[in-house]
């Protein structure tokens, strides 16, 4: 019924004249589930490298859940052509200095290539772990001890070492580059896939926080030890992104660039957007410090599942800040259409997800 709504929403918007609004909130929306989707085979594919036994089976299979959703988002990525005048300005007002890079065929081709690979190797390294080969049982990775099978230590690097290099990509092409060609940083290709991986371990905690019941008998996510690590990471990557990562862009950018102050001042210090920025600054870091600083929220479900909540409603808005006002710099387009075709993604999410 969501993606229904969803899809009736985008068609009618673009139909009577809000197709740029309808297709900046589908660009938003790509952009944060698919990501969900795609860090959490990355995730697992962390705790095979990291040999996280303390992370349980459980945890693996969370991770992989989602997994079967990113190829239905890569071939949605490619339905943006079909709206790229929306979204890409460039396209009307050409800049002859990056024509080489910003041009149509050669976006589409390399991004829907990126997002091949990675979905291809992700979809490999899923299947192989679903099977016996897979997480850890009383100890031991399927029916090796000691380390993860051939396969498994094969394919973990690959997804990794792809994500980092075709997010990073994605985030100059549908994010920064595509959407304000005179705005430029190295650090911004880091910055969004660390948040991407920082997203999916808040989804995660948002399912610590379920009722034992509703997570299956004995199936409850955090307990103990186990619910504090969890804490830990949702903590300390909140910290990173925000505490080193904005303060090293705005040190890099607004000094040396006025073409970054421009981006960034338009977003930090006048409104209507100032205060967005403010609010994913206090959702992603600002309430993960001050609630999980000590050790008993840390281990509390209801807390973890809470803070982790918030943190994910502050990545979607900082997507949404970092996509919408280089298209609309004076109004924030926030309404029915952006909360219809929003929720036609969570739907194919969760529609996506593996049994079991």
């Amino acid at each position: 019924m969501l993606i229904v709504v969803g899809l009736i929403a985008f068609g009618f918007a673009t139909t009577h004249g809000l197709a740029a609004r309808a297709w900046e909130a589908f660009l938003v929306n790509l952009l944060f589930w698919m990501g969900i989707a795609q860090a959490g085979v990355v995730a697992s594919a962390a705790f095979y490298l990291t040999q996280g036994r303390w992370a349980g089976r459980t945890h693996y299979r969370l991770a992989e859940a989602f997994s079967a959703f990113s190829s239905r988002a890569s071939f949605c990525s490619g339905v943006l052509y079909f709206g790229r005048e929306s979204i890409f300005p460039w396209i009307r007002h050409p800049i002859p200095a990056k024509t080489t890079w910003l041009n149509v065929p050669f976006l589409f081709a390399r991004d829907g290539i990126a997002l091949a690979v990675i979905t291809v190797l992700s979809l490999s390294f899923v299947s192989v772990s679903r099977g016996e080969e897979g997480p850890p049982v009383g100890g031991h990775f399927g029916q090796h001890p000691g380390l993860p099978p051939p396969r498994i230590r094969r394919l973990a690097p690959a997804v990794a070492i792809s994500y980092a290099v075709v997010y990073s990509l994605l985030s100059f092409d549908l994010v920064v580059m595509s959407l304000s060609p005179l705005w430029h940083s190295t650090l911004f290709g880091w910055w969004f896939f660390a948040g991407t991986f920082w997203k999916r371990r808040c989804y995660n905690g948002v399912h610590g926080g379920l009722p034992a019941e509703r997570a299956g008998q004995g199936q409850c996510l955090y307990r103990g030890p186990r619910a504090a690590r969890f804490g830990k990471m949702v903590f300390a990557f909140s910290n990173l992104l925000v505490l080193y990562a904005l303060r090293s862009i705005y040190r890099d950018l607004v000094r040396r660039h006025s073409d970054g102050d421009l981006f960034i001042a338009l977003r930090v210090h006048y409104m209507p957007w100032a205060f967005m920025s403010w609010m994913t600054v206090t959702l992603v870091w600002a309430i993960p410090f001050v609630v999980l600083l000590g050790i008993r929220p840390k281990k509390t479900p209801a807390i973890l599942g809470t803070v982790a909540l918030l943190g994910m409603v502050g990545i979607w808005s900082e997507i949404y800040v970092l996509v919408v006002p280089s298209l609309s710099p004076r109004t924030v387009p926030l309404g029915w259409v952006e909360i219809l075709v929003t929720a036609g993604f969570p739907g194919a999410f969760w529609l996506c997800s593996y049994p079991g």
